[in-house]
């Protein structure tokens, strides 16, 4: 129970430091603005961990972050399969390459979501700054060869 108590203040701690999600207000039901400014707030507070994601901003089912990933040490990079969203990634620096599809390598179930050491097999796209990629729901995906770090948005599309 104590450790529950710790994880759960720690998580709150954490969702107030780096949580700046856009409220939305009846004036963005016809559209919702962020500025480069609020996304240049929003990087900075990104900690420097090997995978580390900072909501922007969640319009009903849709969430939009903004996450930064290491190159090393390269094991932290998971793969993921979300079982109900598809995700569009859109890179904002660095370089990368985004696997997907094949076999994620020790699956392990996370709610909708698996998680994996990796991926066997499946397509790898080189992703620069400007690139996207949309992976549907269900589809392995996995960010390998990182140069230095990436930066990129991560938009949760729900399909399911």
């Amino acid at each position: 129970m104590k450790i529950v108590t710790m994880v759960t203040a720690a998580l709150l701690v954490a969702g107030t430091a780096f949580a700046q999600v856009k409220t939305i207000t009846d004036a963005d039901k016809v559209g919702v603005f962020v500025s480069a400014q609020e996304v240049a707030d929003a990087v900075a507070k990104l900690p420097k961990n090997p995978l580390a994601s900072v909501p922007l901003m969640k319009v009903g089912p849709y969430n939009l972050n903004i996450e930064h990933r290491l190159g090393a040490p390269a094991e932290a990079q998971a793969g993921s399969i979300h079982d109900k969203d598809a995700e569009l990634f859109i890179m904002m620096e660095g370089t990368a390459t985004l696997v997907t599809g094949g076999k994620l390598i020790d699956a392990v179930r996370m709610g909708d979501n698996w998680r994996g050491k990796g991926i066997e097999g499946g397509k790898a796209q080189k992703m620069s700054k400007g690139d996207f990629m949309l992976v549907p729901a269900g589809v392995p995906h996995w960010f390998t060869d990182i140069q230095g770090n990436i930066t990129e948005f991560s938009l949760h599309l729900p399909v399911k």
